[in-house]
């Protein structure tokens, strides 16, 4: 009896699957090879190795490179989570909410870099994509935490002393600096991996919040 094991990340290509779960098995291999080597740094062989079938498959499940990029990003669920996160942290108060959209994106750079990595060079190699990226996920991501950031200054204006109010600043910078304080652990933690990712996404999105909201002690 053989007793030798398949390598990691290959898929038992005499098994008979039905066209999702074809597409689905690609999909996960696609994953994998592109986290390590890119889409550029892949060929369609590699790939269809991985996933234990011939090009002429993977072809037949996704003709073109956007195509397969395409359906990674909606694989992952963009519009799903920016939708959740408008729904119930729109009613949160804002440092609150702030922080749950910091924890949130750390703990996923911290549990799926894969994703990450995935996405950060599938959008770079294709700027339609990129562009539809932006409008349905990212720039609805920055709108929230605009109008946290505008709500949290409010509140703290109404109730500032007279004299010690802070000058005014734009909320909209204000939630730029702070997803891009976010984004550093993205790029310097799972891109190129010369900074370690958070291990404990709780306390350091607390840290960063911080610096833009301190917590106002009662």
């Amino acid at each position: 009896m053989s007793t030798e094991r398949k390598p990691y990340g290959t898929f038992d290509s005499k098994r008979r699957l039905n066209a999702p779960d074809r597409r689905s098995q690609i999909l996960a291999a696609a994953m994998e090879v592109f986290a390590e080597h890119g889409f550029h740094g892949t060929p369609t062989r590699e790939l269809a190795r991985r996933a234990g079938v011939s090009e002429g498959l993977v072809f037949q499940h996704f003709p073109t490179k956007e195509a397969l990029i395409s359906a990674i990003l909606d694989d992952v669920g963009f519009e799903d989570r920016i939708q959740m996160m408008e729904e119930h942290l729109n009613r949160m108060p804002p440092r609150e909410g702030l922080l749950r959209i910091a924890e949130h994106l750390l703990t996923n750079l911290r549990d799926n870099p894969t994703t990450f990595r995935v996405v950060f060079f599938g959008l770079m190699e294709t700027p339609h994509l990129a562009g539809e990226f932006y409008r349905k996920f990212l720039s609805r991501l920055l709108a929230l935490e605009t109008r946290l950031f505008e709500r949290a200054f409010a509140e703290r204006a109404a109730v500032a002393v007279v004299g010690g109010a802070a000058p005014p600043v734009d909320p909209a910078i204000v939630a730029r600096s702070f997803h891009g304080s976010l984004m550093f652990y993205n790029m310097a933690g799972v891109i190129v991996r010369m900074e370690p990712v958070p291990s404990d996404p709780k306390a350091m999105a607390e840290a960063i919040v911080n610096l833009y909201l301190p917590e106002v002690k009662k």
